[in-house]
């Protein structure tokens, strides 16, 4: 009798949390202004070129082509110019918290703030943080969202990407 009780037990649990699961993957799966604003911002700071899928169409070309290429492209020059390969220049966001200063239907304003660590590779932060190695800066940026064919999408002043 008290084996049926266990397993039933097991069973309930496993049911619990499989529902549990489901309900954070709807909810993780719901496109928020917050939500672009963090996705856009860890691939700007990490030089990933996803950043591309939550920027504006109207910010993403400018008379000098795509600007993630041609930022990117700055930046693999800078790099190059300084004797480093690209990847000294990534930079890993954490401790990001968003505020939404105004919402309407179609348009937002969210402030981002948090903390960019170099990131040379993916265990370089986790080190730096242990040994207090290396500089941290704080990230404090307020960015326009606007919804876009149904998808929230970053637009305005980008971090330093646009010089608008």
């Amino acid at each position: 009798m008290a084996h049926l009780s266990r397993s039933a037990g097991i069973i309930l649990v496993i049911i619990v949390g499989i529902v549990v699961q489901l309900i954070f993957s709807m909810s993780d799966a719901r496109d928020t202004p917050s939500k672009a604003v963090v996705e856009f911002s860890k691939a700007y700071f990490n030089l990933d070129k996803s950043m591309a899928k939550r920027i504006c169409k109207k910010e993403l070309v400018s008379k000098d082509g795509n600007v993630v290429d041609q930022y990117l492209y700055d930046v693999a020059q800078t790099a190059k110019e300084r004797g480093f390969n690209i990847d000294f220049l990534k930079h890993k966001l954490y401790h990001i918290e968003t505020e939404t200063i105004s919402k309407t239907k179609n348009d937002a304003q969210i402030r981002i703030t948090g903390k960019i660590r170099v990131a040379i590779n993916s265990v370089y932060p986790v080190i730096a943080q242990l040994f207090n190695i290396g500089a941290t800066h704080k990230v404090d940026q307020v960015i326009h969202v606007i919804k876009e064919n149904g998808q929230w999408k970053v637009c305005g002043r980008l971090f330093t990407l646009t010089s608008a």
